[in-house]
């Protein structure tokens, strides 16, 4: 079975050792991940943060991951989308060589945070598979220095 990518979304109790706990499920059975984002803050009525989760595994090893964060005392429900499900956004910081911005994509909103004598700061948001390709041009371009990227549901 090929590895597919995947992203989870835990609603969790806001107390330490929630993402070691959840971080260790994915670490003891082999899976690495590709980006973690996590949030103490709580919505109007809840108690607890967010933590999203995006990693690559078979359908099989997602589901058997799936089944044991579910068992986790911290986790009080996990979601799973398809990396590039419509319902998860890109958001990425990107600091570019130069200032030129040819390389917009109509698919990607952009916002320029700062510029510097010789490079840009600037805000990526759209879907994950969109805003991926942005960043993949912007590495074949040469014009790639930093990049930080994670994904979250809407």
């Amino acid at each position: 079975m090929a590895e597919e990518r995947w992203v989870f979304v835990i609603k969790a109790q806001d107390k330490p050792g929630a993402l070691t706990a959840a971080a260790g499920v994915f670490s003891n059975r082999g899976v690495s991940l590709e980006t973690i984002l996590g949030s103490g803050i709580t919505l109007a009525g809840t108690d607890g943060g967010r933590i999203v989760l995006s990693f690559r595994a078979t359908e099989y090893k997602k589901d058997m991951l799936l089944r044991v964060l579910e068992r986790l005392s911290a986790v009080q429900q996990v979601n799973c989308y398809d990396y590039s499900s419509p319902e998860l956004r890109a958001i990425a910081v990107v600091r570019v060589s130069g200032t030129d911005t040819a390389w917009e994509a109509s698919d990607v909103q952009t916002e320029i945070v700062s510029t510097g004598e010789d490079s840009q700061t600037i805000l990526l948001t759209g879907i994950t598979p969109a805003v991926e390709r942005l960043i993949e041009t912007l590495r074949e371009h040469n014009a790639l220095l930093d990049v930080a990227m994670s994904v979250m549901a809407v």
